[in-house]
């Protein structure tokens, strides 16, 4: 599964009948639902998706809110603490997109409305103001995303 992927600061937790089990960024990767590439190619499209009227899906900073609520799920095992978060990011080579990440952008954002599990962020879709609409729309988008790299 990460067949050449950069295991460096991964540690090995486990050796069983001739399969290595690794551990980064708190979880077992063998157990992540995505590949690293695949997270990578899914936020590179993304980036670059426009809705109805023609504007970038993504076109503030604070949207990385929707993006890392999204990885730091089940749905990829990203760690949640800023700064780790952040050396992933650069890791991955995705700290160069037309938006980037910054860590005090997110920490400013208040989704007040929005539960804590990102997979029911899709029913507020409708519903949400403005404010919040621009992270259910990222990571709703996101999440269709990866679950089409499955198909």
């Amino acid at each position: 599964m990460f067949k050449g992927a950069d295991l460096s600061g991964a540690q090995i937790i486990a050796v069983n009948e001739g399969e290595v089990y690794y551990t980064r960024y708190g979880t077992n990767l063998k157990n992540n639902t995505k590949t690293e590439e695949q997270v990578k190619n899914a936020i590179i499209q993304l980036m670059d998706e426009r809705d109805e009227k023609g504007q970038y899906l993504i076109h503030d900073q604070d949207q990385w809110y929707g993006l890392k609520a999204v990885l730091t799920s089940q749905h990829c095992g990203f760690p949640v603490k800023p700064s780790e978060f952040g050396k992933v990011i650069k890791n991955l080579g995705l700290d160069e997109l037309r938006v980037r990440y910054d860590s005090e952008s997110i920490r400013k954002v208040h989704v007040h409305q929005l539960p804590a599990n990102v997979d029911l962020w899709n029913q507020y879709k409708n519903t949400s103001d403005n404010y919040s609409y621009k992270q259910v729309a990222v990571a709703v988008r996101l999440i269709e995303i990866l679950e089409e790299q499955n198909k």
